[in-house]
């Protein structure tokens, strides 16, 4: 019976093509402008959190002003780094810095370099276009635009804050970390690198630093060394810092986006309810003009529940057939607006749209749901005709 109901239901459909086709494309273009907003939400998801553990790791911890990233504290690193689950402790110390180089002078960001830092310059695969790495005091490391910028190549001299500093080396060109806010602070391409123990000599008074990274031991219990370590910075006289770790961060950037997403989601919605509108429209107007028909199907003995089945299954059948073609439509339109933007704005190849089972899925239910719910009072309406009354209705 079903089954019977459900063919003469796509009969009726295919009988009414012009009407039924733009009723599909009110769901269709519902559809696709969710899917796309989702699937490029997500996906930009994705790219930040897998920059942040690239950067980072699971098994970080930042500490930081709380005022955030502008301000400054001090922090004893080497009490931290005793602590048991530690194996590494990168404190990141930059001063604006007086440079005279062989082609230019001016105010450069000088960082200060540790041990620690060279994994975390390797993690990132950022190697040196020229030269080595830094070895001994009074050796300069420089980025590359700032080693074209000063005119300098592994062999020259250049005067920090006039102390002479040899140029060992120059770092390869990096287009996805340039400027102060790339690389989680550190000036990667515009900044001058020397020992930890030189800036310090060139900017004597406390050793306020920027932020602290802290990398535990693998499978070192995170809870247990965060708590060692605030303990051990509130004894050593630090204040004015906070602890996070690379959950906090990935669980902050995901509550942002989601919040995005749901909102971009629910403007797209809007359209959706108006392709439904649209289903409802058509249905009161099939029952209209299918009244006799209505009629003499009930004295011919169809229940009420028949006709009611047929309606429902006709619009069911517009929304997903528009859910389906809105499902390509906007992963087509979530691929060809990220290649636009990339290309546009140069992050081309950064992120790429996620199209998951589960978006196509729920797409699909949602868009069924929809076309279903709006021919449910047009579907009540027709099968409570009266079989006389329908059939003299002209």
């Amino acid at each position: 019976m079903i089954r019977d109901l459900l063919l003469l239901a796509v009969g009726n459909v295919f009988r009414r093509r012009l009407r039924s086709w733009l009723t599909v494309i009110g769901i269709l273009i519902g559809t696709a402008a969710v899917v796309a907003l989702i699937s490029v939400g997500q996906g930009l998801e994705q790219s930040v959190i897998a920059q942040v553990r690239r950067v980072a790791g699971y098994n970080t911890l930042l500490i930081s002003p709380r005022g955030g990233l502008g301000g400054r504290f001090q922090a004893d690193a080497e009490e931290v780094r005793k602590l048991p689950g530690v194996m590494e402790v990168m404190p990141v110390r930059t001063e604006m810095a007086f440079v005279d180089g062989p082609a230019r002078r001016g105010i450069m960001p000088l960082v200060g370099y540790t041990a620690a830092m060279e994994t975390f310059l390797a993690d990132l695969d950022i190697g040196h276009v020229a030269g080595r790495g830094l070895q001994a005091r009074a050796e300069a490391v420089l980025g590359n635009r700032t080693a074209r910028a000063v005119g300098a190549e592994p062999g020259t001299t250049v005067m920090i804050e006039d102390k002479a500093f040899e140029v060992v080396g120059v770092l390869a060109p990096t287009e996805g970390h340039t400027g102060l806010a790339g690389m989680a602070g550190i000036p990667i391409t515009d900044g001058i690198f020397v020992l930890y123990e030189d800036l310090r000599e060139l900017f004597p008074g406390p050793n306020l630093v920027q932020y602290v990274m802290i990398r535990l031991v693998p499978g070192a219990d995170v809870v247990m060394v965060r708590e060692d370590v605030r303990r051990t910075l509130v004894e050593s006289g630090t204040t004015g810092a906070q602890m996070t770790s690379f959950a906090d961060i990935t669980e902050g950037i995901s509550s942002i986006l989601a919040g995005v997403q749901a909102f971009l989601a629910g403007i797209a919605g809007i359209s959706l309810l108006v392709g439904g509108v649209g289903v409802m429209n058509t249905m009161y107007t099939a029952v209209l003009e299918r009244t006799r028909e209505v009629g003499l199907a009930k004295a011919v003995g169809a229940k009420r529940r028949h006709i009611l089945w047929i309606f429902l299954f006709e619009s069911g059948l517009m929304g997903v057939v528009g859910g389906a073609l809105g499902l390509l439509a906007g992963f087509g339109l979530a691929w060809g607006a990220v290649r636009v933007a990339g290309r546009a704005f140069d992050f081309e190849g950064v992120f790429a749209p996620v199209f998951s089972v589960e978006l196509a899925l729920g797409a699909l239910l949602f868009s069924f749901l929809v076309g279903a719910a709006s021919g449910v009072l047009p579907a009540m309406r027709a099968s409570r005709l009266p079989p006389a009354d329908a059939l003299r209705h002209e």
